[in-house]
């Protein structure tokens, strides 16, 4: 696997020992480990700026546009047997979302926390300037992992949004870059050869290529794609383009669950986090097939027949994703499933059967959301036949939620810090008793301090051609 690695400017400088035994030796440091090094240092601020608390192991399962009442009714059928452990376990429900319901916003604000006026990631493209995706580096507020590997505790984080290029962590990146030649396959986060910076640290590139399939080549991913669907029936040029992006979403998905196995299997960290978006594709590109009632034209009956059981068979397809996952987490850890938002029939194109998109989420429909573990009360589903929805909460009250359940105070200039953790009426009782919730300052302009802020990187080569136009066929402009 060519993914080179090499120096990254401002954000590479030398943080302290902390961060040159981790660069020289590309090992995590043990908990308490940062702390420790911060104290001899003469660190400002330490006693308010780290101190964790003893806590269990959190595993964050992200899936892009699951769509709750097709969830709901799913686990009702039996097909969903992943997600249905999350209502026997502990809880399942939904979650509210922003709108613009834009992926990059929205994932930025459930590892951070903050609006997008605070975290600095407002769409697709940083469109005043550079007029590229944006890139870890132009994230304005530390996310997550930043502040959990900051304060001595182990990261993994696989394929989630704005990532590339990977951040030095305490811990391990596998990280994923929506470059804007890939809008021609399908907008998502992907892997790509000969792109710089994609793991952290640099050598866990060796070690990940057994694991990882690079989007370039449609016929490769079509193929590995038939192996686990049916064929289409129909030679006309949509299918046809319908069935490439998914092929190429599931490319990437896979890599990303085998990477995630991998580092759950090999030394799970504090806080594992893993992306997957195969669900969203499907919403977009079949629900016409789904809901022909929600079109302005006939939908022809044999596509229906043929595909109209798409959308279902790609969420069983990440359900099994998700509980090949499951079954390899630390007995003790909590575990909690986020989708970002759900799904409907896309207003824009309800009238023109040769759209690639059907499906959308312009009006903002709830995500889902489930968890279980020791923190958690069994709540049980959220969702009932007179409400497929079950909402509770909202996007924002994720990373407080996460810092909690990790023993780790939530900033007090966070929005939630301030109105209250909805979320929190989750939490068995008794552990919210022993594991009150706590506040510190804010960390931004200390972290600002250590990891300069800067325009969108670009990745170079070809990667960044032909994005504008691929956008606007699947509706964002």
């Amino acid at each position: 696997m060519d993914i080179k690695q090499g120096t990254w400017g401002a954000a590479a400088r030398n943080l302290g020992s902390r961060a040159l035994d981790r660069a020289a030796s590309g090992t995590r440091l043990p908990a308490g480990c940062v702390l420790a090094s911060c104290v001899l240092l003469g660190c400002e601020g330490t006693p308010d700026r780290w101190d964790p608390q003893p806590s269990n192991p959190l595993v964050l399962l992200c899936v892009d546009g699951l769509e709750p009442t097709i969830v709901s009714a799913m686990i009702e059928q039996g097909r969903l047997p992943a997600m249905a452990s999350f209502a026997e376990r502990g809880v399942l429900g939904s979650i509210e979302t922003l709108i613009p319901t834009w992926s990059p916003v929205i994932w930025t604000t459930i590892a951070t926390g903050r609006s997008k006026e605070a975290h600095g990631v407002e769409f697709f493209l940083e469109e005043t300037h550079t007029n590229l995706p944006y890139t870890s580096n132009a994230r304005k507020v530390p996310a997550l992992w930043n502040l959990v590997s900051d304060a001595g505790l182990t990261v993994d984080l696989v394929g989630y949004w704005v990532t590339w290029p990977a951040e030095e962590i305490n811990g391990r990146v596998l990280a994923s870059y929506a470059a804007q030649a890939q809008a021609n396959v399908i907008w998502k986060p992907g892997l790509w050869e000969n792109l710089d910076h994609q793991t952290w640290p640099p050598e866990l590139a060796q070690e990940l290529e057994p694991l990882i399939t690079f989007l370039k080549d449609d016929g490769e991913a079509v193929d590995a794609f038939l192996e686990e669907f049916s064929k289409p029936q129909h030679g006309n040029d949509l299918i046809g383009t319908l069935y490439r992006d998914l092929a190429w979403t599931r490319t990437g998905d896979r890599s990303f669950a085998n990477v995630a196995r991998h580092f759950l299997e090999n030394d799970p960290a504090d806080l594992s986090i893993v992306y997957l978006s195969l669900p969203d594709v499907a919403g977009h590109r079949f629900w016409r097939y789904h809901q022909p009632s929600d079109m302005d034209y006939p939908v022809d009956e044999s596509e229906v027949r043929a595909y109209g059981d798409m959308i279902r068979r790609c969420y069983e397809v990440t359900d099994a994703e998700l509980g090949s996952l499951l079954e390899r987490i630390p007995e003790n850890a909590n575990v909690v499933l986020i989708s970002d938002h759900g799904m409907h029939a896309d207003s824009s194109t309800k009238g023109d059967p040769k759209a690639i998109t059907s499906g959308h989420h312009q009006a903002g429909p709830s995500g889902v959301f489930g968890a279980f573990g020791p923190a958690f009360a069994q709540t049980g589903s959220l969702y009932t036949k007179q409400d497929r929805r079950g909402r509770i909460g909202e996007v924002r009250c994720i990373a407080p939620l996460a810092l909690h359940l990790l023993g780790l105070p939530v900033p007090e200039d966070w929005p939630i810090a301030r109105f209250g953790n909805a979320l929190d009426d989750l939490l068995d009782p008794a552990w919210l008793k022993a594991n009150p919730g706590r506040l510190r300052t804010s960390p931004d302009l200390l972290w600002l301090d250590e990891w300069p802020r800067s325009l969108p990187m670009a990745p170079g080569g070809d990667l960044n051609l032909g994005f504008q136009q691929a956008m606007e066929e699947l509706g964002y402009f």
